[in-house]
């Protein structure tokens, strides 16, 4: 059986992914999935494993690493302060 998915079906399989894209960061950072329009199909860290049970479903799927964490930018505020150098005389002690 060819387990290619169409373009028509990889679109709907490609939506199913953005749909759930935080569930997946919650649930299966650092691992493979195999998925498709209607859900996951296998997922782990193994690759070959999560290929051997996908084309075992007989489905079309995707493969996807959903990755350890995502990036962020954070803008941090500077403040800045002047600093004058003074020279002082100070008292002698007795």
């Amino acid at each position: 059986m060819n387990t290619t998915p169409s373009k028509r079906e990889r679109d709907e399989i490609l939506k199913w992914l953005n749909r759930n894209r935080q569930m997946l960061l919650d649930l299966y950072k650092n691992q493979y999935i195999a998925y498709n329009a209607n859900g996951i199909i296998a997922h782990s860290e193994n690759l070959r494993e999560v290929l051997a049970l996908a084309n075992a479903a007989k489905q079309p799927f995707l493969i996807y690493l959903v990755p350890r964490r995502t990036a962020s930018i954070e803008i941090v505020p500077i403040r800045f302060c002047s600093v004058a150098r003074h020279d002082r005389q100070f008292p002698a002690s007795s």
